[in-house]
């Protein structure tokens, strides 16, 4: 658990939470994003807010201060979705999925995009024909396996659609290094139990990595931050920005089981945030401790994920869920 304690609280600018410094490009006006030969359009930020039964769960996608100042997208996604029980003595599950499009790769956005539906299309279809009593009954890692083996599909016909036909015996011989050019993405999602039969105090949830370096946590208003996972290892001299990225395999994949007790959040982030979130015990973490385990309000939690920090400024995404009675 963590135990920072903010010497100096946050400021409100020009309507805009700022802790410490601002960002550099804090001043800095917008720019609509250009994509050469390209007649797309990509919104720089996206919200949703849902109520299961108890629980409520709020996800927000903001376009960073850096990608205005090179007038780039977003490539920052999320999705989330349920998964409905007939019978009411099986549990019901929210289903929250982050991902984050890597900058040299010209269509991540897409990408991302893609494989964030894919993923609750893909856990929503094993639950509901499962129907498990518990999240451990499930192969996590099959799935995760299972979303490789979607996003390399995703990549061959892609492909496909962008070459002349006579060149389509080269795209079936390609490898998945070869489309990370083009097409590449971080992966993570978490299942929430929501409720099953009678109200307990617990919540069962899953946590599991398929590809990259976002962070997830349980954040208790009273007892602060445990980590389920940090995003870049912080423990070196020098913080390393490489990422093993999908359509590439990972040797395995990160599956991670716990409880959300009543006055816990789930909270999933990508590195845009997670990088300055650490293990908790921070600037950013303190803020996030007094400001999300109250919010119920979309409007409010985008104001909270919108924070500037100095040095935060690429693409930042986060889910919460939490239980609400």
């Amino acid at each position: 658990m963590s135990d920072y304690t903010a010497k100096k609280p946050e400021r409100i600018i020009k309507g805009r939470y700022v802790i410490g410094n601002p960002a550099g490009t804090f001043d800095e006006k917008p720019r609509v994003a250009r994509q050469p030969g390209k007649l797309t359009h990509r919104c720089d930020w996206n919200a949703d807010i849902s109520c299961i039964d108890n629980m409520l769960v709020m996800g927000a996608s903001l376009r960073g201060a850096m990608h205005y100042g090179l007038s780039t997208i977003r490539q920052d996604c999320f999705a989330i979705g349920t998964a409905d029980s007939e019978d009411e003595s099986n549990a019901k599950w929210i289903i929250s999925v982050i991902s984050d499009g890597v900058s040299s790769a010209t269509q991540s956005h897409t990408f991302a995009d893609y494989m964030a539906r894919q993923t609750v299309i893909t856990v929503r279809d094993e639950l509901d024909s499962c129907k498990p009593k518990s999240l451990c009954e499930i192969d996590w890692s099959g799935i995760a396996s299972r979303l490789v083996d979607i996003s390399v599909e995703f990549c061959h016909k892609a492909a496909r659609r962008t070459v002349s036909e006579d060149k389509t015996a080269d795209v079936g011989k390609a490898a998945p290094w070869d489309f990370a050019k083009k097409w590449a993405t971080t992966l993570e999602f978490a299942v929430t139990q929501t409720s099953c039969g009678e109200l307990a105090d617990k919540r069962e949830f899953v946590h599991v990595t398929v590809a990259g370096d976002g962070a997830a946590y349980v954040l208790n208003k009273k007892l602060g931050w445990r980590a389920i996972k940090t995003g870049k290892n912080q423990s070196g001299a020098i913080v390393s920005n490489a990422v093993l990225s999908l359509p590439l395999r990972p040797k395995d994949f990160a599956v991670n089981h716990g409880y959300l007790e009543k006055n816990d959040c789930l909270i999933l982030t990508t590195d845009g945030l997670g990088d300055f979130l650490g293990d908790g015990n921070t600037p950013l973490g303190d803020f996030f401790k007094r400001k999300l385990p109250k919010c119920e309000s979309l409007a409010a939690f985008m104001q909270i994920v919108d924070v500037s920090l100095y040095q935060a400024d690429d693409d930042r995404t986060l889910i919460l869920v939490k239980r609400v009675d």
